[in-house]
C-alpha cells in the first residue's frame, strides 16, 4: 500500500473534522457514548473504508503487473508507462472502479 497506517488515519481525522466542521456529518452517537470515543468509531469508518479502496487499487496494479511482466520483448520504460496507464484504466473500468 502506498499510504502507511498512521497517514491514512491523519487523513481519516482530518476529512471527518473538516466535514463535521461544516456540518456535512449526519449522524447520532448511540447513547450513554463519549463524544470522543464516537468521533473515534467514526473516523475508524473512514480508515476501514480509505484502505480498502487502496487495497483494490493495489489489486489493479499487481494485474497490470502481470500483465506487463508477460509480455515477450523487454519494454522500454517510457513504453510501460504508456501500456501501464492504458492497462490500469482497462482493468479498474472492467472492476467498475474509478480511479
Amino acid at each position: 500500500m502506498r499510504l502507511s497506517e498512521e497517514k491514512i488515519y491523519r487523513i481519516a481525522e482530518r476529512l471527518h473534522d473538516e466535514l463535521d466542521a461544516r456540518g456535512l456529518l449526519n449522524y447520532k452517537d448511540p447513547v450513554g457514548t463519549k463524544p470522543q470515543a464516537a468521533r473515534g468509531h467514526r473516523i475508524k469508518a473512514i480508515v476501514d473504508y480509505i484502505t480498502a479502496d487502496l487495497r483494490i487499487e493495489d489489486g489493479i496494479d499487481n494485474e497490470v503487473e502481470k500483465m506487463l511482466d508477460s509480455y515477450q520483448r523487454t519494454l522500454r520504460p517510457s513504453e510501460r508507462d504508456v501500456l501501464r496507464r492504458k492497462h490500469k484504466e482497462e482493468i479498474a473500468r472492467r472492476h467498475n472502479y474509478e480511479l
